[in-house]
């Protein structure tokens, strides 16, 4: 059990870096550099470190906390940020910063998705309607 949890960690941080480093390495469109390249690559694999350790502490946050509203306004800022850096008509940017844009918005789309997803791993099986208050199953404490 605890090993399926590790890969399964393991796999989710590498796939989501992986996706947002593909919409990076997808905006040059063969025009990069090999330093292009080596920035792209080091941020993801320190992108997959954190995400990947991310785990413990998701499991921790609930909803409304300080906590929470700073990782929506993170999320909100990658957004905004991405979309108006990529966006090649708004503000003329070179393909290195357009292309750093599209790494940001998918990084800001893949995040809200990695914390759900850590969240609720390792919770036991909840029962109840789709219109009811979620209770857990046996005598567990609420969530």
């Amino acid at each position: 059990m605890k090993r399926n949890k590790f890969v399964g960690k393991l796999i989710l941080s590498v796939l989501h870096s992986l996706l947002a480093f593909h919409s990076y390495w997808r905006a040059f469109d063969g025009a990069y550099s090999d330093m292009d390249l080596l920035w792209g690559g080091v941020v993801t694999v320190v992108l997959s470190m954190a995400i990947f350790m991310y785990e413990p502490v998701a499991k921790k946050i609930q909803t409304f906390s300080f906590a929470w509203f700073f990782g929506l306004l993170i999320v909100i800022n990658l957004l905004v940020g991405g979309w108006i850096i990529s966006d090649p008509y708004f503000l003329r940017l070179p393909l290195v910063y357009r292309a750093w844009g599209e790494y940001m918005l998918m990084l800001g789309i893949l995040l809200p998705i990695t914390h759900q997803l850590f969240h609720y791993t390792g919770k036991r099986r909840r029962k109840g309607s789709f219109f009811k208050r979620i209770r857990l199953s046996g005598n567990a404490e609420e969530v």
